[in-house]
């Protein structure tokens, strides 16, 4: 009995799918050990033994048998996997070639031979006899009955099921061999060729079909079939007999005649095993891509070429005459591929497949090249214009040189597409897969007769649009929704002059943000040059130069500038340029002059003329008006004086003629001109526009591009008029306000603001795709919020409420914000620059629940543009570059050196010195102003400018000193970045996940061999105790908790004694002064380099690693570094990172994506406390203090010392804490363990924060219980260091209470402990606390001179520490003393600190809440106030603002406040409402006191206004009890607070002034004087003083005096030259004057304004 037909192929048992299904793990037996063994397997046998000797081209007659395997869901699942980002490529790779190699695997074992690969599907071929063609049909059948049965359905994990159809024929084929001496191309076509095709498009998913031609050829008998209705084919059930077919002397006649090493009868393909051979791999070479043989010669593995990328894909179908001989079409073909690669080869393109088939068309015959634009290393960023101008070259050529041509077909898309190698380990091929490579092959196949292409062809092209006609849609087969398809015109330009319109125009609703300094260019350039014109002077000209990537803005800042200068009174010009222009000599002058002469609208050349000669009036010009002829396309006479010239005199006068036309036209009217894309204009342009811009008065503006050829424009930047300036990024403010105005929305969420800033690095393209991505992509939803009525709304919620904030806790559990937040008018929106959709308010960006942005890729749109870059590069920089974008962002040269393999400093110096020269790296250092005349821009920088030779840190920077990175070939620069980011990140996802992993770990190994903490301060960690908490897991070193016995302090009561005080000042000056004399001035601390440059990059090469301990232990460090640096920003960044961690292995989910699965980690409950207490710290520090007390909340449990909520739990639990106060007093106290010590210290640090905010939120048992529980635990610990800290929070409470014993006695303890101590870092940072929060306690209880002192002393402390600033809520409270007291210049010094900290929103309102009271009240602008309105409608969109209700409440009563006093109450009603809704929720805290004394000054001028209106009888009784609830309120909440109690009473006079109480009005405002002679009060000294005179009829003021002094308030620069009396003269509370003021003439009466805002929030 003979073998089962498998049995006899593959031997005893069958293969496991597992042994020969992946190409990285095929057996090393399968595998050749010589080169041409790699190359046969990217050829089909036909190819691999074809004669050596024939001519090309030569057609070859065989019988064979066709096997068409189609697989439906590749495109669907590479869809899938460009989604992901890292690995996506890796991961379908996989898949891809895992489902392909088992299918191949059979076809092998059965003795087929792949034909081609086609995309997804499979053309195999037996190549037999004719008399054996019935057996090898069966044979055929028999092997798709296998595939089938083991392939017909694939699951791969991804929702996506991968499924096989199969077509069969067979009969008589003729091979066809054409190409070049450099490149061959192999085609197999016949009848049988076309009938596979049509056999397959019969089948269904897991059929198998016949053609008529091999049903009649096959023995009919040894199969079951089904007859198809109307069709001659047949589809087969199964096989009744195995075929007699001996595949083993198949096998022996296969390739008989060329030699084989180890060949065995199970191998499964011949062509493996072939013995090296030097002029058949040469040939087998032709046949394959430039790209493949590359990775092949270098030995690297194929799967460095698999990955998604964009691309341009064209295929072109070329349909011939009916021909009587296969010879005829072969050598039509031949001359296809001689012109098609010609025409690949000049625009960079490449053929990757010729056949003669296509799955797409039932109808299309003909042969079909498939060519690729944009694969790895020839990347075009115009590879679109590319594609468009070879494919209609292509057509013009062919029908040139085919006579045979019928019908020339192409279709050109662009998109992702999968590129890489496809198949199995023995037979495979390179290719693309994707839904543009479909839908290519669908145009060229519906719109026959055409070069057609999508809608992303044409944007990406940057063609004019006359290049393209749109098409009628048609219902493409397996394509969704193409989009409008174009037809490619190619140079059938019309007959326009001068049409190139710019491609952005702005949009009235949407204006330029972030760019006011450019846009202060522009201005003062308009300015000069319109002054220049009305003046005298002689001919003045002005060029101004923007300079910047792409995706900078360049042409929305020009877009910008066109539609400003439009509404002034001078004629704007713009026109943008494209790459085809610069190509074509005096373009941009031909557009110049049509434009100045208006004729770019004309559709003729007698239009033209005509306009022409209305223009032109001086005799001589239009005498020779002929001259226009040529460039204008004109067909004015040739004059007498002009047919007598040579050509070269001719040339000459033509080019005056121009020039002074130009001039006189240009003289007529102010003229300005708007060139986008500048470095596209010609360089016989160039040199026109110099000679007009020194002999004509014109205003030019450009944008271009980087290394741009510098040849044409540096002549016109060197004039003296001309400016340059570099475009720098965005600030990450900017990219917020940038996302809302792209969404049209008012709000987006925390979560995605971080992703954007951190993504986008600045750069608004880079925004916008980001935002394109995630919409298109479901991951960003935009939703509508109903409107609700004003009178309706009590206590309004922020569009950032509390589920919608990327730390809270509850959002990682329940997408509740898409259910709970929105109301019930809810609709979905398209992103603004999607749909154009008119701008609707009230909508807000939400993230979806099942939204993870750590795997969200770059959008391909923007990898393309990277990849352009990295395509240009040789090999060598290109593996330099991908090592750097492991690194980070900024590397070091010694890094490089370390991880890169075999490289030497001299290599790795010429390498560095190109990439330098070709603008992909630059110096760290580089300066950061931008803005500087090209003549000294040119002299200070240039590509190899370096700013840190020889030195560690860009402080210690001469900046007048440029040194070169490169001399004499030794390279000097020691710390280097990426130009563009983009590229990095491009770069990096090139490599593969374990590639990856390895340079990781080659980068983590360095980075903690270097010193991980600051020499400067000497701080090793940034979370005290981390080590130790974690029992040395991550290192032995426990330094930063040595431990010291602390005496028991004595708790005495003591009297403040002013010795005591003194000599405790003494200490601190004295410190300060060795302090100062033992620094060196050229150090500074460097914590802020260590987290950029250590931290961070460490944090993330571990995670790269997969290592996540030590990756958690960094990631907290980086955060809680950033918390001390006050970058909090980044510190959300970390802590969002954290939790996303914590949350995956509360899942069971990996930590990220790089983390073994298989190990499990848990984090210890000491770092999850510490995410969340920084993440309090981080809320409380930005006003948000109710979230910030859940953190704490968190952090204590995980702690194991929870907080009481309830008050019988609250009234127990401060029982026992007294208790163990008084066991801690009577007891020595045992020192703790190391590890206990850093709990008891995260434990103290949460309650300092929780007492606070119960203080502020009005709950003392709740504080009182903090602060106790604090000071036991700060004893406990046995360390004097945090007994003192404690006591220092002890004694602020006890102020904010109202305890003044215990203050006093707090105070004096302090002060004889800390004069004790010594003077080492440690110690210095608690003498600043103390001293900073005496200056808060001074200022609180009215002490302005203390307030003042220990404010310097502060300063001078945290000076000396290496830190540059107080932090944000010390300054924002610690100005005040300095205001109220007159001193404007050290208040202006203070604030202007905040300047500093300008990456937090929060810390910029502090900033413009310090601008309104300089307003207000100093009488100076240091910021204008138009700037202070733009800043306060803005923050409304920062969810970090909007929380704040400290600072919101401040910033809406400052602006109420200033429209009060101007008397404009419609404002007043509009900003006095935001206030009150923000004073219902508001804190009793010191940053808040100020807002709500501004607050109630606003409600007693409404109140004034009320009583001026005409139902004052009616409103004024309800108005004044309410306005007298809110002073009552206020001293409720203040009572311990006395900085504004002498304004506060000074108001409450002026109140019983209007209620006609003048004794109660006099004794309130005579109290105000003397407190405020008490406290040192000089601002509101004055103010009092002058209301005296006012009321008692002394002097006078009208509201007409104030009204200009405020037109003429002074500018800090020239208040600072004045006297503060001076300054304050006008700007006392302008309206509390007596009744006979209260009629109102000016801007209030001209509103008619009835003075209801009052009573209409209340």
């Amino acid at each position: 009995t003979p073998k089962p037909f498998e049995q006899q192929l593959i031997g005893n048992g069958r293969w496991e799918s597992a042994e020969v299904v992946n190409m990285l793990k095929v057996n090393e037996a399968e595998k050749s050990s010589h080169k041409i063994g790699n190359i046969a397997a990217h050829v089909p046998d036909i190819v691999v033994y074809s004669s050596l000797d024939k001519k090309i081209p030569y057609a070859e007659q065989f019988y064979g048998v066709l096997l068409f395997a189609d697989i439906s869901g590749f495109t669907a699942l590479t869809e899938k996997f460009s989604c992901k980002k890292g690995y996506g490529a890796d991961e379908l790779t996989h898949t891809l070639n895992s489902y392909i190699g088992d299918i191949v695997k059979y076809i092998l074992a059965h003795r087929g031979d792949i034909l081609n690969y086609a995309g997804d599907a499979i053309l195999a071929l037996w190549t037999v006899e004719r008399s054996q063609l019935s057996e090898v049909i069966s044979l055929a059948v028999r092997c798709s009955l296998s595939i089938q049965e083991h392939c017909g359905v694939r699951k791969t994990g991804v929702d996506c099921d991968l499924r096989v159809k199969i077509g069969i024929s067979a009969g008589v084929l003729s091979k066809v061999i054409v190409g070049d001496e450099t490149s061959h191309y192999y085609v197999v076509i016949g009848r049988a060729v076309d009938e596979v095709r049509l056999a397959e498009g019969l089948a269904e998913a897991s059929t198998i079909i016949l053609s008529p031609n091999a049903w009649e050829l096959c023995n009919r008998t040894d199969f079951v079939i089904d007859h198809i209705e109307n069709e001659r084919a047949v589809k087969v059930r199964y096989l009744k007999r195995v075929p007699n077919f001996s595949v083993q002397d198949y096998l022996q006649e296969i390739g008989k005649n060329v030699e084989h090493e180890n060949f065995q009868q199970d191998c499964l393909r011949k062509a493996s095993r072939l013995k090296p051979h030097v002029e058949r791999e040469n040939i087998m070479r032709k046949y394959i891509m430039k790209t493949v043989l590359q990775k092949i010669d270098d030995n690297q593995p194929l799967e460095y070429l698999s990955e998604i990328r964009p691309a341009t894909i064209v295929f072109v179908n070329l349909q011939f005459e009916d021909v009587n001989n296969d010879m005829e079409q072969c050598v039509a073909i031949h001359k296809a591929a001689i012109s098609i690669g010609q025409q690949m080869l000049h625009h960079h393109g490449k053929i990757n497949k010729v056949f003669m088939f296509d799955k797409a068309s039932s109808s299309l015959f003909g042969c079909t090249f498939l060519c690729l634009f944009g694969l790895p290393g020839d990347k075009r960023i115009d590879e679109s214009a590319h594609a468009l101008q070879a494919a209609y070259s292509i057509q013009e050529v062919c029908f040139q040189e085919i006579k045979i041509l019928k019908t020339f077909s192409a279709g050109v898309t662009t998109g992702p597409v999968f590129c890489g190698v496809m198949g199995h380990p023995l037979r495979h091929e390179y290719t693309v897969i994707g839904r543009k490579v479909n839908l290519s092959a669908r145009l060229m196949m519906y719109y026959p007769g055409l070069v057609s292409c999508d809608i992303e062809t044409r944007n990406f092209s940057k063609l004019p649009s006359f290049y393209f006609t749109e098409l009628p849609n048609k219902a493409l087969k397996g394509v969704c929704s193409p989009g409008p398809i174009y037809q490619f015109m190619g140079n059938k330009r019309q007959t326009l002059v001068g049409k190139a319109p710019m491609s952005f125009q702005r949009k009235e609703d949407y204006p330029l943000l972030g760019r006011q300094k450019e846009l202060d260019v522009y201005f003062k350039g308009l300015k000069d040059f319109l002054e220049a014109r009305s003046s005298v002077a002689n001919v003045y000209s002005k060029v101004i130069i923007f300079e910047g990537p792409t995706g900078y803005g360049k042409s929305h800042l020009l877009a910008e500038i066109v539609h400003r200068a439009s509404k002034e009174q001078v004629r704007v010009m713009p026109f943008e340029l494209t790459k085809l222009d610069i190509k074509q000599s005096n373009y941009t002058l031909q557009t110049l002059l049509a434009l100045l002469l208006e004729i770019q609208d004309c559709k003729g050349y007698a239009e033209r003329e005509r306009i022409i000669l209305s223009k032109i009036h001086h005799p001589e010009l239009r005498e020779n008006v002929c001259f226009l002829n040529d460039i204008l396309q004109v067909k004015f006479p040739v004059s007498p004086t002009v047919s007598l010239m040579d050509s070269q005199s001719k040339a000459s006068e033509m080019r005056k003629y121009f020039l002074q036309l130009f001039c006189k036209l240009v003289e007529e009217e102010p003229c300005v001109f708007v060139i986008d894309q500048a470095h596209f204009v010609d360089e016989t342009s160039w040199s026109f526009l110099l000679e007009v811009c020194q002999q004509a008065s014109l205003l030019i503006f450009m944008a271009l591009q980087p290394q741009a050829n510098l040849s044409g424009h540096v002549p016109i930047i060197r004039l003296p008029h001309a400016i340059y300036f570099k475009l720098p990024v965005l600030d990450p403010s900017v990219i917020i306000q940038l996302a809302c105005q792209a969404l049209n929305v008012v709000h987006i969420t925390n979560e995605l603001k971080l992703f954007l800033v951190e993504r986008s690095h600045g750069v608004p393209y880079y925004c916008e795709e980001i935002l394109k991505s995630l919409y298109l992509g479901g991951m960003i939803q935009i939703e509508a919020l109903e409107e609700q009525e004003p009178e309706d709304k009590t206590s309004p919620k922020p569009c950032c409420s509390k589920s919608s904030q990327v730390w809270q806790e509850e959002e990682v559990q329940e997408d509740s914000t898409f259910s709970q937040q929105i109301s019930s008018i809810v609709k979905a929106r398209k992103i603004l620059f999607l749909d154009r959709s008119p701008n609707e308010p009230s909508f807000v960006c939400l993230v979806r629940k099942s939204t993870k942005f750590t795997e969200v890729p770059i959008p391909l749109t923007l990898k393309g543009m990277a990849l352009a870059h990295l395509d240009q590069l040789q090999p060598t920089e290109q593996m330099l570059v991908k090592c750097a974008a492991i690194i980070g962002h900024t590397f070091s040269t010694q890094m490089l050196l370390d991880i890169l393999p075999d490289v030497t400093l001299q290599k790795l110096s010429v390498s560095l010195e190109l990439l330098f020269k070709c603008g992909l790296f630059e110096c760290a250092f580089r300066h950061t102003n931008l803005s500087l005349p090209f003549s000294k821009e040119a002299e200070c920088c240039n590509s190899l400018s370096c700013f840190c030779a020889g030195n560690q840190h860009i402080s210690n920077i001469d900046q007048n000193v440029v040194r070169l990175a490169s001399v004499g070939g030794v390279w000097k620069c020691q710390v280097m970045c990426f130009c563009t980011p983009l590229v990095k990140e491009a770069a990096y996802e090139l490599w593969l996940k374990e590639q990856k992993k390895e340079i990781h770990s080659k980068c983590a190994n360095y980075l903690q061999q270097q010193v991980c903490y600051c020499q400067e301060c000497g701080r090793e960690e940034f979370i005290c105790g981390h080590k130790a908490a974690l029992d040395g897991i991550t290192t032995d070193s426990n330094g930063d908790l040595v431990q010291e016995s602390c005496k028991r302090m004595v708790y005495l009561h003591v009297s403040v004694s002013r010795s005591d005080e003194q000599n405790f000042l003494t200490m601190v000056d004295s410190v300060v002064a060795e302090k100062r004399a033992s620094i060196d001035s050229k150090r500074r601390c460097n914590c802020a380099e260590l987290v950029e440059h250590v931290l961070i990059p460490l944090t993330r090469h571990l995670m790269g690693v997969g290592d996540v301990p030590r990756a958690f232990y960094y990631l907290l460090e980086s955060a809680a570094a950033c918390v001390y640096l006050s970058n909090y920003l980044k510190a959300l960044s970390c802590l969002n990172e954290a939790k996303i961690i914590l949350k995956n292995l509360k899942a069971g989910m990996p930590a990220f994506e790089t983390a073994d699965p298989k190990v499990k980690v848990k984090i210890c409950k000491f770092e999850a406390a510490c995410v969340f207490r920084l993440t309090g710290e981080i809320l409380f520090n930005t006003g948000q203090i109710l979230e910030a007390e859940e953190e704490f909340l968190k952090a204590l449990r995980l702690l194991n010392s929870r907080f009481p909520r309830n008050h019988v739990a609250l009234s127990m639990k401060y029982i026992l804490e007294k208790m163990k106060t008084l066991h801690y007093r009577s007891q020595d106290i045992k020192i703790s363990q190391k590890r206990d010590l850093a709990f008891l210290q995260e434990r103290i640090y949460c309650l300092s924060y929780l007492w606070q905010i119960n203080c502020m939120r009005l709950l003392p048992m709740r504080a009182l219980l903090a602060i106790t529980m604090e000071a036991n635990l700060a004893t406990s610990t046995a360390e004097k260091f945090k007994v003192l800290f404690s006591a220092v929070d002890h004694f602020h409470y006890s102020q904010m209470v109202g305890d003044v014993v215990e203050c006093s006695r707090y105070e004096c303890l302090l002060f004889r402990q800390l004069a004790e101590q010594p003077s080492c870092n440690k110690e210095l940072e608690l003498i600043f606390y103390f001293t900073r929060t005496v200056a808060i306690v001074r200022l609180c209880t009215g002490n302005l001179e203390q307030s003042v002192q220990y404010t310097v002393q502060a300063q001078q402390v945290i000076q000396v520490l290496n830190r540059p600033h107080l932090d944000m809520g010390a300054i924002a409270v610690l100005y005040m003393p300095l205001l109220l007291t007159n001193r404007y210049k050290e208040c202006v010094q203070l604030i202007q600190s905040l300047e500093h900290l300008g990456t937090i929103s929060v810390a910029k309102g502090w900033f413009y809440a310090a601008c309104f009271d300089f307003l207000l009240y100093a009488g100076f602008a240091f910021r204008p106030f138009e700037e202070c309105l733009t800043f306060v409608e803005e923050c409304q969109s920062d969810p970090n603002l909007v929380a704040d209700k400290s600072l919101m409440i401040n910033l809406y009563s400052a602006t109420a406040l200033w429209y009060a006093r101007l008397g404009v109450w419609k404002k007043v009603t509009l900003f006095f409402r935001k206030a009150h809704d923000v004073y219902i929720e508001i804190p009793a805290s010191i940053h808040s006191h100020r807002g709500e004394v501004m607050f109630l000054e606003c409600s007693v001028l409404l109140l004034r206004k009320a009583l001026s209106g005409q139902d004052k009888d009616k409103d004024a009784k309800t108005i004044y009890n309410k306005t007298i609830k809110w002073f009552s309120d206020y001293s409720q909440r203040y009572a311990t607070n006395r900085i504004f109690l002498p304004r506060v009473q000074h108001l409450k006079a002026f109140c019983y002034l209007l209620n006609s109480c003048e004794k109660k009005a006099n004794d309130n405002l005579k109290n105000a004087l003397q407190l405020s002679e008490k406290q040192g009060n000089l601002l509101d000294q004055s103010w009092i003083r002058e209301s005296q005179d006012i009321w008692s009829g002394a002097c006078t003021q009208t509201l007409v005096d104030w009204l200009a002094a405020t037109l003429c308030m002074p500018s800090w620069e020239e208040a600072e030259l004045l006297n503060p009396k001076t300054l304050q003269r006008h700007f006392n509370l302008i309206d509390l004057r007596s009744e006979s003021a209260l009629g109102l003439t000016g801007p209030a009466a001209s509103e008619g304004e009835q003075g209801h805002a009052h009573s209409s929030t209340t």
